[in-house]
């Protein structure tokens, strides 16, 4: 089986140069972007959008087994 390479759906230009990316222009506090956009950087055709800033608990959960020890 011959590699193929990626054909954009709008354009119809191939290859994985054409692919491009570009970051939200909101960002988080510590300027990490929300998104990124995955695009043809021929026509501009937009392949996916990808979150990049998650939020994320920040506290410590501890874990204490229930288990007596003797």
């Amino acid at each position: 089986m011959a590699d193929s390479e990626p054909k954009c759906p709008e354009c119809g230009i191939e290859g994985i140069d054409f692919f491009g990316s570009r970051r939200s222009l909101q960002t988080s506090k510590s300027n990490e972007p929300w998104f990124f956009v995955i695009h043809c950087t021929s026509c501009g055709h937009v392949y996916a959008v990808i979150p990049k800033h998650v939020f994320a608990e920040t506290r410590t959960r501890v874990v204490i087994s229930e288990t007596e020890e003797t």
